[in-house]
């Protein structure tokens, strides 16, 4: 009978000492991340952690607790505003925001450790680390930029299956328009645009320097690339705004939008489809809508 007991009580005495070595290393690596973490930015960064946001940033800059903050604020409106219309699902894995001192610290931490265009190197979003880097920048500038990544992380976790493929130009619409979000006392009001942009637009259609919507849309990535990706920018977040208040065609919208959230491009012609309107009509109710804006 003994005999037959043993193999029992080892096997069990195994388990225990297996749970006890999980439970240790779940207490003792995040310490150790931290460390390498810190060793990784330097003495001169300081580290506060809220609601599964890991925030990182320069200790003499004050930052990283209020930008914790922030980003918490403004996630919660994006779920509690859009999460039934855009399908937003919650954010459970965490993510680690680093702000480096300079733009030259930025860019060689990205080459190294996160996937991303390098063009746009205000600040980066890797969808494989759930991590944002941005650059130090004055208040009233860093928290619209973190407005911008945090729509990217937002949109990517909610994509259906497998990694997202949205089309270039709805998904730095997207995060253009909601970097235009604003702070009016203890929460975020979501969306906006900028009406000095919005007419910069209009007086650059009038000569027909503009980026039309066709080149725009049908373009994809290179549009965003080349000499005019600045402006591209731009009008992709003007059409979002557009779209996103039209009551005219709102509900088309967020059907397309919807469609790119499933797996694979969207086929060509689906923005024309879901809007029941050709690009070449639709820019010139955007141009109409611009104007009234832009003043």
């Amino acid at each position: 009978m003994r005999g037959d007991v043993r193999p029992i009580i080892v096997v069990a005495l195994g388990l225990v000492a297996v749970v006890a070595i999980i439970a240790g290393m779940r207490l003792v690596l995040p310490g150790v991340v931290r460390q390498n973490e810190q060793r990784l930015l330097g003495a001169n960064y300081e580290r506060v952690e809220a609601e599964r946001r890991e925030v990182w940033a320069p200790r003499q800059s004050k930052l990283a607790g209020w930008l914790a903050r922030w980003f918490g604020e403004f996630t919660r409106a994006l779920y509690r505003t859009y999460g039934r219309e855009l399908r937003l699902k919650q954010v459970e894995d965490k993510i680690v925001v680093r702000v480096f001192a300079t733009q030259p610290e930025l860019v060689r931490f990205a080459r190294k450790r996160m996937r991303q265009d390098l063009s746009h190197a205000g600040g980066f979003y890797d969808p494989v680390s759930w991590s944002i880097a941005l650059t130090l920048l004055p208040r009233e500038r860093l928290l619209p930029l973190l407005f911008h990544e945090a729509t990217h992380l937002v949109m990517d976790r909610s994509a259906l299956a497998g990694p997202p493929e949205w089309s270039t130009w709805l998904a730095e619409g997207m995060a253009v328009y909601f970097e235009h979000s604003s702070v009016r006392g203890d929460r975020v009001v979501l969306g906006g645009l900028d009406r000095r942009v919005a007419g910069q637009v209009v007086a650059l259609a009038a000569s027909g320097r503009h980026i039309p919507l066709r080149r725009l849309v049908g373009e994809g990535r290179e549009v965003f690339r080349g000499p005019q990706a600045p402006l591209a920018y731009q009008e992709a977040g003007l059409l979002v705004a557009y779209l996103m208040g039209s009551p005219k065609r709102r509900d088309g919208f967020l059907r397309y939008y919807l469609a790119e959230q499933k797996p694979g491009p969207v086929p060509l012609g689906a923005l024309e489809s879901c809007l029941e309107v050709s690009l070449d009509e639709l820019e010139k109710e955007w141009l109409a809508w611009l104007k009234g804006a832009g003043r």
